[in-house]
């Protein structure tokens, strides 16, 4: 495998505003949700377990069930097809160099906000859109992710099984405020039958936040429009497609190390060395996550996931260019 890959400059198609928002997909059309496991980092030791672990040492998460349409399989195939000319994938194997460690990288990080776990439901995209507007207001772990998916499920909207992006999510908080964690009226995460009208929802909203809320909707993912908000600062939400196809690498990627430490996961990358499989073909599943950064040495992303801090590295995952290019349909850029 080559140590480089050239990157491939992706126009993006449409870019909307913050009064608007998408209620479909260009490139995926959901089709509920369905359950897979993932192995833990660990195991049976004597940190406290949350509601969503047990001791079998997997882990029960759910994915969105998705349909690519025809522009998707074309993105896919030109972007596997830039990646054979150029050589293939780089060859992770020897381990990941620390974006800290690593010169040019960019890593924002998440300005205090915890790895987060959306436990077994298809909330991904609530969790992921939420976390990356706790670290943009520089808040912590502060967006009650109950109160956002209970108000949505009184617009008429349930987000528990999945929605197209991060918009669908940032658009209501923008107009109605944000909800503290643990002022849901009583109710706590999980409660998929709560609903909040947006007139009780206002009650214990703060409004304050709103002009402070502020994102760009990119229909179709650009690997040059991401590292360009990475370097201002932005993270951003993105929704890739995972090839499910039993394999636990399949959907909690390969195994690595980060700096010297192994982990169970985590390297979302098509192929690489130890597997004949190419984990970005037949498009299945469908996730949603948080762009941190870019390090184009290693041409890799760095990813804050929502399946906890036990998986991958301390609840980071690492995405490929390749993977990137293959398998994102859109980008949020949080702003």
């Amino acid at each position: 495998m080559r140590n480089f890959i050239s990157t491939i400059a992706l126009s993006s198609l449409a870019v909307l505003t913050i009064n608007a928002y998408a209620e479909t997909s260009e490139h995926f059309v959901l089709d509920g949700s369905h359950t897979v496991t993932i192995p833990l980092k660990i195991q049976n030791d004597a940190r406290a377990l949350s509601s969503f672990e047990s001791l079998t040492g997997v882990k029960t998460i759910q994915l969105m069930k998705i349909h690519p349409t025809a522009k998707m399989i074309e993105k896919n195939r030109q972007a596997l097809d830039e990646s054979e000319i150029n050589g293939g994938e780089i060859d992770y194997s020897n381990g990941i160099i620390p974006f800290s460690q690593s010169p040019g990288a960019v890593d924002l990080g998440m300005a205090n906000v915890p790895v987060l776990d959306q436990g077994s439901y298809g909330t991904c995209v609530t969790f992921s859109s939420t976390a990356a507007l706790d670290a943009r207001l520089k808040i912590g772990d502060y967006i009650d992710q109950q109160c956002s998916l209970a108000l949505n499920n009184a617009l008429g909207n349930n987000y528990w099984n999945g929605a197209y992006d991060a918009t669908q999510v940032l658009a209501p908080l923008k107009q109605h405020g944000i909800v503290q964690k643990g002022n849901c009226f009583g109710s706590q995460y999980p409660t998929p039958n709560q609903k909040v009208s947006a007139n009780d929802y206002k009650k214990v909203s703060e409004k304050h936040f709103s002009k402070d809320i502020n994102y760009v909707y990119y229909k179709t993912a650009s690997l040059n429009d991401l590292k360009a908000g990475l370097k201002k600062g932005h993270r951003f939400a993105i929704g890739f497609a995972l090839a499910d196809n039993g394999d636990p690498i399949s959907v909690n990627g390969f195994d690595m190390n980060v700096g010297g430490t192994p982990t169970s996961g985590g390297l979302w990358a098509c192929q690489q060395p130890e597997s004949d499989t190419n984990f970005c073909g037949d498009q299945n599943a469908g996730h949603e996550v948080i762009v941190i950064g870019y390090d184009d040495n290693q041409q890799l992303l760095k990813i804050r996931n929502s399946w906890s801090d036990q998986v991958a590295d301390n609840g980071d995952y690492y995405m490929t260019y390749t993977f990137y290019k293959a398998m994102t349909g859109d980008q949020t850029e949080i702003k």
